[in-house]
């Protein structure tokens, strides 16, 4: 039985059974106001329920992406170590979590929205409930003075103005009633849709992956390849992603000052897209001079946010080469931002605070800097 559901029978046996013993319009609108009041507390429990669930969402996107996050790591190992099997079955899973943790990323949306309707519906049920409470002492103080005043008949008929303001607010109560009753069905219809194991959704499930292990093939082999060439490129090169409270650290190691560049560049990119899949429309390249190689750092990932913001694409690939008479050149191989695969917030500008590229004492060469998502 839905929220609403039990909301509206709870109210309507109620107020059906106050109105046949009703003969006193003050106990009406008595009674009226406490069944307001039961209602708002009925609302307020149902949206604490939305937050609970949309909540529990959250975490397990949570889990899931580091969850992915662990299996990157592995089939790097893997492949280390020559089992470039094992590699592509890291990769298959971590594409399949990645997908669960963007369809989570949906069903938290809707969730956020009806939480945000629901408060919104009880903020002004609250309101109507203020203004009736005001409304029924005025009722009660006229019909009183209305009995004092005539006779039984008299009174009836003198405040059957006041019976029936009181009938009109318990209307314009059941008219919020059934609004809410469909805001809650379509909220459990949500719920059911992210909770339910029943048997079929179990076969949704089962032909779902059977697509996805199709469709998903290919992009895990290209990206096996590209992880292939990544390491072959140099041992010990590699970028990692930590989250924090409102930012994120971005943090890249590799034999050469321009490899680290580019790995920080394509650490940025993997902590909120997956591009697998992605097919690039042009070729970008850049020239960067600057005083440091910290601020090297800082040009080149503030000119990947800028690509993000400005033109809606993304890196696919991410080359930086020595320029020749001083600096670096950045080349990066685009694509449309609707081509992949979104799975965090995306970045919003490079932080200067504890802003690091350097080459350690062996001569291999790392970089860390703080990313405001």
């Amino acid at each position: 039985m839905t929220i609403a559901r039990r909301i509206a029978e709870l109210y309507n046996v109620k107020m059906n059974a106050a109105l046949d013993r009703a003969e006193d319009p003050r106990e009406l609108v008595d009674y009226t106001y406490v069944q307001l009041q039961e209602l708002l507390a009925e609302v307020r429990r149902g949206t604490a329920q939305v937050a609970a669930s949309r909540k529990r969402a959250e975490s397990r996107a949570s889990d899931l992406r580091r969850a992915a996050d662990r299996l990157g790591e592995q089939a790097e190992q893997a492949v280390l170590a020559g089992r470039d099997d094992l590699a592509r079955q890291a990769l298959a899973r971590r594409a399949a979590l990645l997908a669960q943790v963007s369809r989570l990323g949906r069903q938290q949306a809707a969730l956020r929205a009806e939480e945000e309707k629901m408060a919104d519906a009880g903020r002004r049920l609250q309101e109507k409930i203020d203004a009736f409470g005001m409304q029924k002492e005025a009722i009660k103080a006229a019909y009183t003075a209305a009995r004092a005043q005539a006779s039984i008949a008299e009174a009836f008929a003198g405040i059957s103005g006041e019976v029936t303001d009181a009938g009109t607010a318990a209307g314009r109560a059941e008219d919020e009633d059934t609004d809410l009753q469909a805001r809650a069905s379509s909220l459990d219809d949500l719920l059911a849709s992210a909770t339910s194991v029943g048997a079929a959704a179990l076969s949704d499930e089962q032909l779902q992956a059977q697509l996805d292990q199709i469709s998903t093939q290919a992009e895990v082999d290209e990206e096996l390849a590209r992880l292939r060439e990544r390491l072959a490129a140099g041992a010990g090169q590699g970028h990692r992603s930590v989250p924090h409270t409102a930012d994120l650290r971005i943090e890249a190691w590799a034999p050469t000052r321009e490899e680290c560049l580019a790995e920080a560049a394509r650490g940025l990119v993997d902590s909120f897209a997956v591009v697998a899949a992605a097919r690039p429309r042009r070729t970008a390249e850049r020239r960067f001079i600057a005083g440091s190689d910290a601020d090297l750092l800082v040009a080149i990932i503030d000119e990947v946010i800028y690509r993000l913001d400005a033109d809606g694409e993304i890196p696919v690939t991410v080359d930086v080469r020595a320029a020749p008479g001083g600096g670096v050149m950045l080349s990066m191989q685009l694509a449309d931002i609707g081509d992949a695969e979104i799975t965090g917030a995306a970045p919003k500008a490079a932080s200067l605070h504890d802003l690091r590229c350097a080459s350690g004492p062996a001569g291999r060469w790392s970089c860390g800097i703080t990313i405001d998502v």
